[in-house]
């Protein structure tokens, strides 16, 4: 959404600063993003953009919560609608780019980053790959009229094969007695990196779930090679027992097949008018990708 420079100044008096001036940074799926100076600061504007997609408290909260280095700090949410009619909160700017060279050095902190963000952890329940399974199905069976019948058919073979290997092997996290704190977004715009530090942006997806998640988004995301996936996992310390490479796999399984679910959804909604029709052609090579890696993680899991 566009804002004035009259809010941006009632936002500023909220800090108790000056405003010096402002700009757009960037929209994603759920929020629109504002750099703003002041006369002593630079911060971030963050608005909630999407009213199916309400989950921009739940992300101040959890920032709130971080040890400090991990995010960036947030100062103050703002649901009164008074000043802008969405949900919103400011948090520091971040300074920094993303990592365009994939070194030794970023990787080797991204692991020790993670293994540090991950130390955060709480009981979780007993884990079964059919339940954490559902979802996905169901949300390509929920929107399945937005694709063609010959991509549906590959995506039904797909997941029957799927299906059976998660009955062979429900319990494979049964042991996991506790669960770590995710960002769950690592992709390459999210990642803040210095030649020093690293700092992530945009945890609106956080949650407590394994660790696997995080490490197998990251290297999916950034398309790590073999040899720069065996020193990311090796300075985290992932186990390198069969178990602990047959967890990877499985919890890439089940990400591309929220992947490819969440393309179907995506094209439903370009469909249904609310979304762009331009993002189609975009959307559809997505889901092709998604539809042949999760044929390749299968094909590797039946070996």
């Amino acid at each position: 959404m566009k804002i004035t420079k009259k809010q941006v100044e009632q936002i500023c008096k909220k800090l108790d600063e000056d405003l010096v001036k402002f700009s757009f940074l960037a929209s994603g799926n759920h929020n629109d993003n504002y750099a703003i100076e002041t006369t002593g600061n630079k911060y971030v504007l963050r608005i909630e953009n999407n009213p199916q997609f309400k989950n921009l408290k739940k992300e101040y909260t959890l920032l709130k919560s971080l040890k400090s280095g991990l995010g960036p700090k947030v100062y103050f949410f703002d649901k009164s609608h008074k000043i802008i009619p969405h949900d919103y909160f400011i948090e520091e700017f971040v300074e920094g780019k993303y990592p365009k060279k994939l070194n030794d050095k970023f990787l080797i902190l991204m692991a020790k980053w993670l293994k540090k963000l991950h130390h955060q952890k709480k009981p979780c329940k007993k884990h079964s790959m059919l339940k954490a399974i559902k979802p996905y199905f169901r949300n390509v069976n929920n929107h399945k009229t937005a694709i063609p019948p010959n991509t549906l058919n590959k995506i039904d073979s797909l997941f029957q094969r799927v299906t059976v290997f998660c009955k062979k092997n429900d319990e494979i996290f049964a042991d996991k007695k506790e669960a770590c704190l995710l960002h769950s977004d690592l992709s390459r715009e999210n990642i803040i990196y210095d030649g020093k530090n690293i700092r992530l942006l945009d945890w609106e997806f956080s949650r407590y779930n394994f660790p696997e998640w995080d490490l197998v988004y990251f290297m999916q995301s950034l398309e790590l090679n073999s040899k720069q996936k065996e020193l990311f996992l090796k300075t985290y310390g992932h186990p390198t027992s069969k178990t602990g490479k047959k967890r990877l796999l499985i919890i890439s399984l089940l990400n591309t097949c929220g992947d490819i679910g969440y393309s179907v959804w995506r094209l439903s909604l370009v469909k249904q008018g609310k979304l762009n029709k331009k993002l189609k052609p975009e959307t559809s090579k997505r889901l092709n990708l998604d539809i042949n890696r999760l044929r390749k993680i299968i094909e590797d899991l039946e070996r």
